[in-house]
């Protein structure tokens, strides 16, 4: 249990140790790449600049509309109200109906479109335009098409039509084309000349609007919900790029609902008027036929008082002639409901048919069937307006409508054959009583009969009389309700696009662009950043040395610095490697050292001069063999000709005691590589190189090897196997993460055996790149026991320093 409790703890301090790396890399990155990222998001907050500037504003004016309607004459004379019931989702579509919008634009200067073109905003000029024109349209298709109005002086204008010329005109001038014609006035001819010559790139121009276009370009930016269904308001809102265009139109739309509204609702009780009257017209000519009738008789026959005879007769005829009456009106109703329905029910209109069935016994069930019709038909039209035709929800609607259709008629049809029968029994009563009454007197019975027709007529004119007043008290009874409670003002600030969302939208995409390149540089990053990307990913038997830090001054032309500063943390990370060495190899005797990388510029020859030389300082003899045939750098450092050297010495040119050179370092000397050759591989694994390296065995503790790197040629392979220190170099932030697999093939493909590792160019002031090696050091001056020589000199110090050399 305590193993795996350790184990436990071993794996979870090294999964924290990693994530706090990983935390340090990406704080790496982000410091380095800081400017980069200020750039983004001042980018693009200049973006967001750009877009407000150069983006027409859009404006939006909002409306509260409450709805209702009351009728006080209907509450006097307690007149049924026969209206349907008010609902606000009827009240909503008809306001975002394409019907009233057009109703309510066509109240608006909207005929022509006034525009102010600049050199990259188009502005329209809604009611403050110094243009008024007024035209006869003789092709349609000139609606919509530009015509721009270039002043030219002495009250006269160019007019072009998109860039086509069309003449030089006056002001005021009635102009004349194949397509239109129109009459152009300019108010303040002169103010908008100037305004014109001093803002260049500017032009006026003008379009002829369809209302019919217009209300489908404007339909979409209207919005109309129910903003409290039991207050029965509703909210309108409109948007455009004109601010006084916008609250216009929804002034203009709520008030022409109110109009339509008033007259749809008086359209019926006008209906219902329209049959009274001529109904009355009709029973007043019946009644004066009916008293000149009974007149006539009474002078031809000579009669006074016949009632007593027939007063039994009459009122017992009088009663069935009422029913008689009766049932041919309410047939008369149905047939007349009947033949306004057929071919017309695409036109219903609730509103015309109810007044009509209005105090029949058979109203409600009729009304109902006719008022489901109606729902349909407008569901269909709502349907239209959202697929075409050829649909399959308009086809299986147009079978509801049908089959309610059916419904309609057949019941009429029923209806009309119980009072056809009733009717037939009412007549054959009358015609009993009449057969039972033969005995009394022809000239009674006629006279009874004409007083009864009078009678029936008088009654019947009377109450048609009343109803007509009742109706017409009522139709001027009628109030609308409909009250806008909020105004549509001007909007004095833009809805879109708003400058403080736009400006924090950017900031924000600069900051998200930002945060996708810092996690993108750090997915992406390939190049080895510290000494534990190496333990981790490397074979378990490499062996690690240490790291070297960068030196930031200015590095001598032999890449000697240890002696230059032998208290600097450089010269005591060399110390450290040199210490460590005794890790790999502590048997006493003559040592041979190779180092090697993967590619040029990581810093080999640069380690191997230091760690020769801060080996030499501790009293060993050091010599270094440039075998870098291809790429000879030695010699140059140390100021020396390369005119001989382990080229030639090789192929038993030159004697190798001849080629030795001695640095300025006491016990460092060095060989350079010698003319460059054209087989160097041939000449290092000929075997004469390990006769050359036996021989200054003799002479030195220590021979260390200058090879070429590994992972551009294989010239160091053999070498690495002979040797008793094979090391390999790597650059931090230069040398790839994949050259670590060099490492694991050279050992398990190569075996070679005890190679370890050096990281060169380390940032010591970073804390990510030191992460694992804190050497303690106690930083200061020179007089103090290490100084910390990785810091950049400020640029004063810089330019001091080039001046001197100057």
């Amino acid at each position: 249990m305590s193993d795996n409790h350790l184990n436990n703890q071993k794996s979870e301090a090294i999964s924290n140790f990693n994530t706090e790396l990983d935390i340090i890399l990406l704080l790496q990155i982000f410091k380095k790449n800081l400017l980069l990222f200020i750039a983004i998001i001042l980018a693009c907050v200049v973006v967001s600049f750009l877009y407000l500037r150069y983006t027409v504003p859009l404006y939006q004016s909002q409306l509260v509309l409450q709805v209702g309607s009351k009728n006080t004459a209907d509450q006097v004379l307690k007149v049924d109200n026969f209206q349907e019931d008010e609902d606000v989702a009827k009240d909503v579509e008809l306001l975002k109906s394409k019907f009233l919008l057009k109703r309510a634009l066509a109240k608006l200067p909207l005929e022509v479109s006034y525009f102010n073109k600049g050199k990259f905003l188009t502005f329209e000029l809604y009611r403050n335009s110094p243009l008024e024109v007024s035209f006869v349209v003789k092709d349609s298709s000139i609606i919509g098409l530009p015509f721009y109005v270039e002043l030219t002086g002495n009250s006269k204008f160019k007019l072009y039509e998109n860039e086509l010329f069309l003449g030089e005109f006056s002001n005021n001038q009635e102009i004349k084309l194949s397509k239109v014609n129109f009459k152009v006035f300019i108010d303040g001819y002169e103010e908008v000349k100037a305004s014109q010559s001093n803002i260049k790139g500017t032009s006026l121009y003008f379009t002829i609007n369809d209302i019919e276009n217009l209300t489908n370009n404007y339909i979409s930016r209207l919005n109309v919900y129910p903003l409290n269904p039991s207050a029965k308001t509703i909210s309108l809102s409109f948007q455009d790029n004109n601010a006084v265009k916008t609250a216009d139109i929804l002034t203009a739309l709520a008030n022409e609902y109110i109009v339509y509204d008033i007259e749809e609702r008086s359209k019926s009780s006008k209906k219902v008027i329209e049959f009274l009257d001529d109904q009355l017209d009709k029973y007043y000519n019946k009644v004066k036929l009916s008293e000149n009738s009974i007149e006539d008789f009474q002078k031809t026959n000579k009669l006074s008082d016949i009632d007593k005879f027939s007063s039994l007769y009459v009122d017992r005829v009088n009663k069935l002639e009422n029913d008689l009456i009766d049932f041919d009106l309410q047939k008369n109703v149905l047939t007349e409901i009947n033949n306004s329905l057929k071919g017309k029910t695409k036109e219903i209109n609730v509103y015309n048919l109810l007044p009509i069935l209005s105090g029949t016994e058979y109203e409600t069930r009729i009304t109902a069937l006719i008022t489901d019709l109606q729902d349909l038909l407008v569901q269909r039209q709502k349907i239209l307006t959202e697929s075409t035709k050829e649909s399959e929800t308009l086809k299986l609607h147009d079978q509801q409508i049908e089959i309610q259709k059916e419904v309609l008629f057949k019941s009429i049809s029923s209806l009309v054959e119980k009072l056809e029968y009733r009717r037939k029994e009412i007549v054959k009563k009358i015609a009993e009583i009449q057969n039972k009454y033969l005995n009394v007197p022809a000239k009674e019975l006629e006279y009874a009969r004409l007083q009864r027709v009078l009678s029936i007529d008088e009654k019947f004119f009377t109450l048609i009389m009343e109803k007509r007043t009742e109706y017409s008290i009522s139709e001027a009874g009628f109030v609308p309700q409909h009250t806008i409670l909020d105004k549509a003002v001007i909007p004095g600030l833009p809805f879109s696009p708003n400058k403080k969302i736009i400006i924090t939208t950017g900031i924000l995409l600069g900051i998200v662009i930002s945060i996708i390149i810092l996690i993108l540089r750090y997915i992406l990053k390939n190049t080895i950043s510290s000494i534990d990307e190496i333990t981790k990913h490397a074979n378990a038997l490499v062996g690690i040395l240490g790291s070297v830090p960068i030196y930031s001054r200015e590095i001598p032309v032999s890449q000697l610095v240890i002696n230059r500063d032998p208290k600097s943390i450089i010269s005591e990370s060399f110390r450290s490697i040199r210490t460590n060495l005794q890790f790999i190899s502590n048997v006493e005797g003559k040592k041979v050292m190779a180092i090697t990388s993967t590619i040029s510029g990581e810093g080999k020859t640069f380690c191997t001069l230091n760690l020769g030389g801060i080996i030499a300082m501790s009293g060993k003899k050091v010599i270094i063999l440039d075998l870098d045939m291809r790429k000879p750098k030695i010699h140059t450092g140390f100021g020396v000709k390369n005119d001989k050297g382990m080229s030639t010495i090789l192929i038993d040119k030159d004697d190798v005691r001849s080629c030795i050179h001695h640095s300025e370092l006491q016990n460092l000397d060095f060989i350079t590589s010698g003319p460059i050759p054209p087989n160097p591989s041939e000449l290092i694994i000929s075997g004469k190189l390990d006769e050359v390296v036996e021989d200054l065995k003799k002479d030195y503790d220590l021979v260390i090897l200058d090879n070429p790197p590994i992972g551009l040629v294989s010239d160091a392979m053999e070498m690495l196997k002979k040797v008793d220190y094979p090391i390999y170099i790597f650059k931090c932030e230069y040398s790839r993460k994949n050259f670590i697999n060099n490492l694991n093939k050279l050992i398990v493909e190569n075996g070679i055996k005890n190679l370890s590792v050096i990281l060169n160019g380390v940032d010591f002031s970073n804390k990510y790149y030191s992460y694992g090696y804190n050497y303690n050091y106690s930083y200061g001056n020179k007089d103090g026991y290490y100084y910390d020589d990785t810091k950049k000199e400020n640029i004063v110090n810089r330019v001091l320093k080039r001046k001197k050399k100057g």
